[in-house]
């Protein structure tokens, strides 16, 4: 039974679970002095969580017992705990070493990669009590942070109520500066929320220019879109009140000089814009943009250059480490909003729309369900389905005759591909039926769309009809948790928006049935 358990919990991803099914069984295993066995099973748990209490005395039980090499192998796993143990250490307390903090921040970038939040926040959690305010010395746990959408909480120190008024004031600038950074980390996962809602480059590079600009108080800033060697391909600029938009000369030529020295250097910071060498060549431009000082990075996917991102102030302005480590950030982020609405472009495209009612195809239905499903579950957002029914095939058929049902489904198709949102999806679901996928909407929003489309509909006739088609519509909310399988997610709303269109149609044209998941815990089980 143990080993049953150990494997289904390895398969759900139980972790913690799996761990500890692996710890019965390696007592188990060394009673019956089964102990090659017990060595395998302390090895995968120490795979898991090499620093659970009673390791090394488990260690310590298969000395001699087990082949020396694989002895050792199992032994490398606790060799930041060993060389700990080894060595005593001059502070009042014992600390866990460099091996155990990168070991979990490991652990938490892969869970952040896969859009496994709820655990990347369990081991940043365990991070924050094992290593207090380590982000502040380290900027990669920082980043980490900031890709998880969190910043970590501490207890506010108690200041004593006699100390001088002398000692206070150095303080005062540090901890606003601290409340600044905190205040920049909580903006990141608003921002990179919707950079990602937006659904092709234009939109991803608007946003980022409103957004980036606007919370980090710029004169402008500049998100452009350049191969090395050739012009901008796209360049969106943001301006705060006071200022005029910069000339399209002023912007290209900027741009150009700025990518290639951020190619060439990184990171680039300037401070006297009208002055320095490396902008002589484009001082017609920095005096039109009352750039004083200015901060620029490399929009970078792998070797290959993207474009820059330029933010500039038309007065001197220092820029601090924390700063430019949360603009990289947002960077990082505008460059995979760009490749997911490109891809999401290529998808619909590969996916083959129908030319002459504009939805796509129900062979691509399930695939793009299931992309929008995950999407959601990295965003955590909501995905709702709804299925529209426009009169049963038969019926309409012998009513009006084939090409008179599928001039109106076409005409039905048409208008709405030209007025859901970019990020919605429509499809072609059966001769009268269309299938909507509506990203980041819930139940409620989604009603409210059904008396748009209604609306909208309003024109659209059979022949010899003096009012608009009918329709009945069922829809469905999906059940997003992070430990579920997308698979399981699609096809559990899949069902229910079925049975919900099933139910409406039972009712009469024009009802709208929607059908909530009786068991939500269920789902993925």
């Amino acid at each position: 039974m143990l080993e049953f358990l150990a494997e289904l919990f390895n398969a759900s991803n139980r972790e913690t679970d799996y761990a500890q099914a692996l710890l019965k069984l390696f007592d188990l295993y060394c009673t019956k002095h089964d102990y090659q066995k017990a060595g395998e099973c302390l090895d995968r748990a120490a795979e898991v969580d090499p620093y659970e209490p009673g390791h090394q005395k488990r260690l310590e039980g298969l000395r001699g017992k087990i082949d020396d090499q694989r002895f050792n192998v199992i032994a490398s796993r606790f060799a930041a705990t060993v060389k700990k143990e080894q060595h005593e250490v001059k502070a009042p307390e014992p600390t866990l070493g460099a091996a155990a903090l990168q070991d979990l921040m490991l652990q938490a970038e892969i869970l952040v990669q896969y859009g496994m939040r709820s655990k990347a926040i369990e081991r940043l959690q365990r991070i924050q009590e094992l290593f207090p305010r380590e982000e502040e010395r380290n900027q990669e746990l920082q980043r980490l942070y900031i890709a998880a959408g969190i910043e970590p909480q501490y207890a506010r120190p108690t200041v004593p109520a006699a100390a001088p008024a002398a000692s206070a004031d150095p303080v005062a600038p540090a901890a606003a500066s601290d409340v600044a950074d905190v205040s920049s980390l909580a903006r990141v996962a608003e921002i990179t929320r919707k950079l990602y809602h937006q659904g092709n480059a234009e939109g991803v590079l608007k946003t980022a220019a409103n957004e980036i600009g606007a919370n980090w108080r710029t004169a402008r800033c500049i998100v452009a879109l350049r191969k090395p060697g050739l012009p901008p391909s796209n360049v969106q600029e943001y301006h705060m009140d006071g200022l005029i938009p910069a000339s399209s000369a002023a912007l290209v030529s900027l741009v150009e000089t700025l990518q290639d020295l951020a190619v060439a250097r990184g990171t680039v910071t300037i401070g006297d814009a009208k002055n320095v060498p490396e902008l002589m060549g484009v001082r017609a431009a920095v005096e039109e943009m009352q750039v004083e000082s200015l901060l620029a990075l490399p929009l970078t996917e792998g070797n290959d250059q993207i474009g820059v991102l330029i933010l500039t102030q038309n007065a001197g302005r220092v820029w601090q480490a924390s700063e430019i480590l949360v603009v990289r950030t947002l960077s990082d982020q505008v460059l995979i909003a760009l490749n997911n609405a490109g891809l999401r472009r290529l998808v619909k495209n590969l996916s083959v729309t129908d030319e002459k009612s504009g939805l796509l195809k129900r062979a691509s239905y399930l695939d793009l369900l299931q992309a929008e499903v995950r999407r959601g579950l990295q965003q955590g957002t909501a995905v709702t389905l709804l299925l529209m029914q426009f009169g049963r095939r038969n019926v309409l058929m012998k009513e009006y005759g084939e090409q008179a049902v599928t001039a109106v489904m076409e005409q039905i198709g048409q208008l709405f591909s030209a007025n859901i949102r970019t990020n919605d999806l429509a499809f072609r679901y059966e001769a009268t039926t269309v299938a909507l996928v509506l990203g980041d909407t819930g139940e409620k929003e989604a009603l409210l769309a059904v008396e748009k489309l209604r609306r909208l509909l309003a024109e659209v006739r059979f022949p010899g009809k003096d009012k608009g088609v009918e329709f009945s519509a069922g829809l469905a909310q999906a059940v997003m948790r992070q430990h579920f399988d997308p698979v399981d997610i699609v096809t559990e709303v899949a069902n229910r928006a079925d049975h919900a269109l099933e139910l409406a149609v039972t009712q009469g044209a024009g009802k709208i049935a929607a059908q909530a998941p009786q068991f939500a815990a269920s789902v993925g089980a």
